[in-house]
Order: structure tokens, then sequence, then C-alpha cells
């Protein structure tokens, strides 16, 4: 059976939604790149510079992520004083994208640069389920997605579904089909309100904040963050971006 990683967080639900007869294996980002980096699942909903750092390890499934176009609403950097005078930064250590991600935003828009803190931090990166709990808690949020749309007029693709090339393509194809039935049946019972999802926010949040397309402007988009890891990090970006052949 085909071992699918899936994040433990709210913002996957609908991908999953109506998936079935998958070996379905739950985890933080960061502990689900291990596992598909190591062949311990086959794909996953996982951070999208996992492909950035082995994009000859995967394929990409195409026409899904999860991104944002403008608010993402659960990536925020959460801070005790407005962002320019922030000195040190606490960093979630369940987030491989949002680490650079907000590496841009304090570098390229703002034109700060906080130590990064383990403790008595003036600001805090905060993302998933987490993130929606804290944010009022402190008087200043920054939302991630906001931060990169404002800059770059472009999408944020914070999560690619990727896939090991050393996958059943069969069963492959027929992830992809289920996914995308899933996010169907699951927005779709969303409308017809036979969804209850308790809050009326959690229905704003996967409704108005996730964006989960993969479409040329959200591979724009990844081109645009790769080329600032590649300066960030030395190592260089991915010339092509391998969509699964279906």
């Amino acid at each position: 059976m085909l071992r699918v990683g899936k994040v433990s967080y709210s913002n996957t639900l609908p991908l999953f939604y109506s998936l079935k007869d998958f070996d379905l294996i739950e985890g933080h980002p960061s502990e689900l790149v291990k596992k598909l980096r190591e062949g311990e699942i086959d794909a996953g909903i996982v951070s999208s510079v996992e492909f950035f750092f082995n994009p000859e390890e995967y394929f990409v499934l195409p026409d899904i992520s999860i991104s944002s176009r403008g608010k993402v609403c659960s990536v925020l950097l959460l801070s005790k004083r407005p962002v320019k005078e922030v000195k040190s930064v606490r960093i979630t250590p369940n987030s491989l994208t949002s680490r650079y991600l907000l590496g841009y935003m304090l570098k390229e828009v703002h034109g700060v640069y906080p130590e990064e803190v383990t403790e008595g931090e003036d600001a805090f990166l905060s993302i998933g389920d987490e993130a929606l709990r804290l944010r009022k808690d402190y008087e200043f949020a920054y939302d991630l997605g906001e931060e990169w749309f404002n800059h770059t007029g472009l999408p944020f693709v914070f999560a690619l579904f990727l896939v090991r090339k050393d996958a059943p393509k069969g069963r492959v194809k027929e992830l992809y089909k289920e996914v995308k039935t899933s996010l169907k049946n699951f927005f779709s019972d969303l409308e017809s309100d036979r969804l209850d999802l308790g809050k009326d926010f959690l229905k704003h949040y996967l409704s108005e904040c996730i964006d989960y397309n993969l479409e040329k402007e959200h591979l724009e988009s990844l081109k645009r963050f790769f080329s600032f890891m590649e300066k960030e990090t030395g190592k260089p970006a991915p010339e092509t971006i391998s969509l699964f052949p279906l």
C-alpha cells in the first residue's frame, strides 16, 4: 500500500477528506520530510523547500499545493514590538519552508537582521494550528503569506505534494485522482453545510486563507523563492520543477 505523509494541521483536511486505500502517516512538516527523504513514506504533502534541496529525488503532483494568495492566517511572526524594532526571534522547530520565508520577509522586505534565539525573544515564528491559537496573545502579528504577496504580487507555496521517483507510478496516479476528488468533495460539502467544522473561523481559514492550487503563477513564485534560497544557502536552485507525468 502506498505510504502517504499527512501533516497534522487543519489545512490538510480537504486534501485527505475522502481519501481511502492509502497508508496515511501523520507528523510535523520536518518529521515527514525526513521520512520521505529516507524512503519511509512514498509521497506526502511536505515543505516546498524539500524539493529545492533534493529535486533529483522527487516528482511534484500537479495542480495541488498548500499555498496562499495574500493572508495565509497560520504562518505568523508574533511579536511584542513592531518588526523594525525586533532584535531576536525564536523559530518553531516544526517548519522548514517558513523559516526561509521569514528570512526573506525580514531581510528583503523590512531590512532587519534579528538574532535567532531559543528563549527571551522579541518575536516568535509560529505555524499551523499553533499560530491560529496564539495570534490573539501578541500585539503584533505579521502574516508571512501576506508579506510575500504584497512584495511580489504572487501566491506563496508553503507545501507541495512530493512523490519519490521510485514510487509505483500506477498508485501515484490513483493518489492524484483521490486527492483531487477529496478536495472537490470537501468544498462541495462545506458549501452545502453538510460539513460542520464547529467554528466559523475554521471555515473561513480553509476556504479563504488557504489556496490548494498549483498553477503557472505558483510555479513562478517557487522559482523566485528558490532564487532567494540559492543566495541564502549557496546551493544552486533547481533548473526545473519536475511535475509527475499523468
